[in-house]
């Protein structure tokens, strides 16, 4: 019986290529697009959720920035018993490889580690193993990616490396090799050091030298606010013995705050988003965007599946009538009915799992890591999706299977039988729903992409362009700085040449208080130091004042303060002096530049300076024509003073990565509007074919009675825009609030126009004329004789 079914099936499937290619399409698109944001989604709720006893682990941090102190590990570690380990880890801006054999690499992912890490952090040792791994105080751990690199085909245990770094020079022996990290892991890594116990000894008692990321493991998982308040009561009387001069005990308890974050690991990836985070931070409201988008398209390729089916069954009344006459009970035909619509749904999804499958191997290598595995490691998600597509199997079986064999063959085999102006209403009414989604989707994606657009060529307050970045951390360039920018600027294609300290997309936090004013307000700032070359390198608009001037400026210290700063400190400041704690203690306001951006359009410009130093860890270099040309003389005058790989980036790709979650966002939500909109209109095509195998007759004895090709495509496309109306005059409050939402995020954003608006609308209106017209054309232009000589 279940064979003659199946063979039935798949006989009426084979009738009816046309209905059954757009279902099957629909369905595993739809799918597909689900399973590829199911992967990305489960990827970033599991970040650093691969470590074992991952729900024993806390990260401590700033209230302000991800980073803390060795001095303050040490005091917890000792004082709070249920703190079994502690490890810091610090990041380090470039670090160079070298091996015996010469070969060097230059790494930006090198991190030093106190001597904890491998009791608090788990990792799938290839060679060596985690207990003496870290043990020996120079001990180096690489990633297989980087012991390949290094050694090839070879075994690296033992052999010897050479690590230069901002904070010391030295020699490492390889202990381990692990797996190359997950991509969903905060703290990654491809070589990972002892930190050397030179400098360890040197900062463990300093509480304000934050070194980096700190991370305590417990016996036992608790809430973080009982875990804080432990370490607030551990740092009371530390930071009275510190700061609480002239105050009684009582009054320095009263409204205290140790200014630490106390956050599980498995946190700290969506819930985080501090300065100098150690990897780029998630954002929890656009996975819930994905999550929706998701189950919009499965509904919406659910919604293709069952009016179509429903569409279908109501021409299959005479084969149920036969049916029923040879006798077939009702309970059979129900069972046929249900298996069939299964059947399609579970070959949709197993095709969807299959371009799910392809298109997770083009992400891959379109540079999305979040994408780096296989549908098939996700078994939850595979029998979710296998459950949904029976679900939709189901729902779009229910309508013949009961509604159609309830009718009395006798009256069906007569003709009898009408589907009823309901099931039309109910087909028009998914429709509409399919266009509502999808329209609010395209509206969406058009100011996603306005305000990339706007990010990225917004007045950012400085020239941004044909700017190189090299690396001097290690100070490989020595005292021959001046040297090199001499020879820098007898290139043709160098322009300018500026030294300066740290990122200017990445300015550390500190404080200046005004000298001589009593009861001055503390300002807090970020800041940078430059050299007088770099502002006007960088094309810093000058607002009052003067720049940097090396002969003017002498032995003062001397900053240039932003906007923001000046207003903060109620404006006139030039010729002002500041007590800026290791930044000067008698630092004079010589110039106020534009307000310019150094963050994402998120956050507003703050308060920032910059401050006269000589500190080149930081070789900025302009440059005349093409990116290779200034690399190729950049590096070779670089040889010339040093051994050292040369490490360097385009300013403008750095800055541009800024907005890196934006564009992302809008790849993604582009993407899926497309696939959204192609399910609609997969859908559309379906109504009208089947609208139009419905009204052959009609059309027929309409073109008799003289209506003309145009009149009957005016008539036939009447009804479908009416749809298509209804659906955007629904979506346009939806999709604005949804816009309104996601712009309120963003301190500078595009304004919400009514151009995208009437774009997507016309081309909605545009796009369902042309396929209504396309679709119809053949039908309306057949010989009217064909269709009525049944009659």
């Amino acid at each position: 019986m279940f064979k003659n079914h199946l063979l039935s099936i798949f006989r009426n499937l084979k009738r009816n290529k046309g209905y059954a290619s757009i279902n099957i399409m629909g369905l595993a698109i739809g799918f597909a697009a689900a399973t590829l944001i199911a992967v990305y989604v489960k990827s970033e709720f599991t970040y650093d959720k691969h470590y074992a006893g991952h729900e024993k682990i806390y990260r401590l941090s700033a209230e302000r920035f991800a980073l803390s102190s060795i001095a303050i590990l040490n005091q917890l570690k000792s004082n709070i018993a249920a703190v079994e380990e502690v490890v810091n880890i610090m990041p380090n801006p470039s670090a160079s490889l070298t091996t015996t054999s010469g070969k060097s690499l230059a790494v930006k992912d090198y991190f030093y580690t106190t001597e904890g890490y491998s009791r608090v952090f788990s990792h799938q040792f290839i060679l060596g193993n985690a207990e003496t791994a870290l043990a020996k105080p120079n001990g180096l751990i690489l990633t297989a990616s980087m012991a390949q690199k290094l050694y090839g085909r070879d075994n690296p245990i033992g052999e010897k490396v050479r690590v230069n770094s901002q904070i010391s020079a030295d020699d490492f022996e390889v202990t381990g090799v692990i797996a190359d990290l997950p991509s969903n892991t905060t703290l990654t890594f491809s070589a990972l050091g002892r930190l050397p116990r030179e400098f360890e000894d040197r900062v463990k008692d300093n509480f304000s030298f934050t070194t980096g990321y700190s991370y305590m493991k417990l016996a036992t998982p608790i809430a973080s606010n009982d875990l804080l308040a432990a370490v607030e009561e551990v740092m009371l009387p530390l930071d009275y013995q510190r700061h609480g001069s002239g105050k009684s005990i009582e009054e320095f308890t009263s409204g205290y705050s140790s200014g630490l974050v106390v956050m599980p690991l498995a946190d700290v990836h969506l819930q985080s988003n501090v300065q100098f985070e150690a990897s780029e931070p998630g954002n929890a409201k656009y996975l819930f965007v994905f999550m929706c988008i998701a189950v919009f398209i499965i509904v919406l390729a659910a919604i293709n599946y069952v009016n179509l089916a429903t569409a279908q069954a109501s021409k299959r009344a005479k084969e149920i009538g036969v049916r029923k006459v040879l006798g077939s009970v009702k309970n059979q035909l129900v069972a046929r009915f249900i298996t069939e619509s299964a059947v399609v749904a579970l070959v949709a999804v197993l095709l969807g799992f299959g371009l799910a499958e392809g298109s997770l191997k083009l992400l891959r290598n379109a540079g999305f890591s979040q994408f780096d595995t296989n549908v098939f490691e996700y078994s939850g998600l595979v029998l979710v999706m296998l459950a949904v597509a029976l679900l939709t199997g189901l729902l779009a079986g229910v309508y013949p299977a009961f509604y159609l064999t309830a009718f009395k063959p006798s009256a069906v085999l007569k003709g009898d039988y009408t589907a009823g102006s309901g099931n039309r209403a109910f087909r028009n009414g998914l429709v509409v729903f399919q266009f509502v989604v999808s329209l609010s989707l395209a509206i969406f994606s058009v100011f996603v992409s306005q305000q990339l657009h706007f990010s990225l060529k917004k007045d950012i307050g400085f020239d941004k362009a044909n700017v190189l970045l090299i690396d001097n951390t290690k100070f490989q360039l020595g005292e021959n700085v001046e040297t090199f920018r001499s020879e820098l600027l007898a290139k043709p294609v160098i322009s300018g040449v500026g030294f300066s300290h740290y990122q200017l997309t990445n300015l550390p936090l500190s404080g200046m208080i005004e000298n001589g004013v009593e009861n001055a307000e503390y300002q807090r700032i970020q800041y940078k130091y430059t050299d007088a070359a770099y502002a006007r390198l960088m094309g810093f608009e000058l607002v009052e004042g003067s720049f940097f001037d090396e002969e003017l400026d002498g032995d003062r210290t001397s900053m240039l303060v932003n906007e923001t700063l000046a207003k903060n400190l109620g404006g006139h400041v030039l010729g002002r002096k500041f007590d800026a704690n290791f930044n000067g203690k008698d630092v004079e306001i010589v110039g106020v530049i534009k307000d310019f951006h150094y963050e994402g359009f998120r956050k507003a410009i703050g308060p920032v300076a910059f401050f006269g130093r000589p500190y080149p860890s930081l070789v900025s270099v302009k440059f005349e024509g093409t990116l290779q040309e200034a690399a190729t003389a950049a590096e070779q005058v670089y040889s010339q003073f040093t051994s050292e790989p040369f490490d360097y980036q385009l300013f403008e790709q750095s800055f541009d990565e800024l907005f890196h979650k934006e564009k992302q966002l809008g790849q993604v939500i582009n993407l899926f509007t497309a696939l959204a909109v192609f399910v609609a209109v997969l859908g559309l095509i379906g109504l009208i074919s089947y609208t139009l195998d419905q009204r052959v007759k009609e059309i027929g004895i309409r073109k008799v009675l003289g209506a003309s090709v145009r009149q009957i495509l005016a008539m036939l496309s009447k009804e479908m825009l009416r749809l298509i109306v209804l659906a955007f005059l629904t979506a346009i409050p939806l999709s604005y609030f949804v816009v309104n939402s996601w712009m309120a995020e963003f301190a500078y954003h595009i304004p919400i126009s009514i151009l995208p608006f009437i774009w997507v609308g016309a081309i909605a209106l545009v796009t369902i004329l042309a396929v209504v017209v396309a679709r119809s054309l053949g039908v309306v232009m057949s010989n009217p004789v064909k269709a009525l000589r049944t009659e």
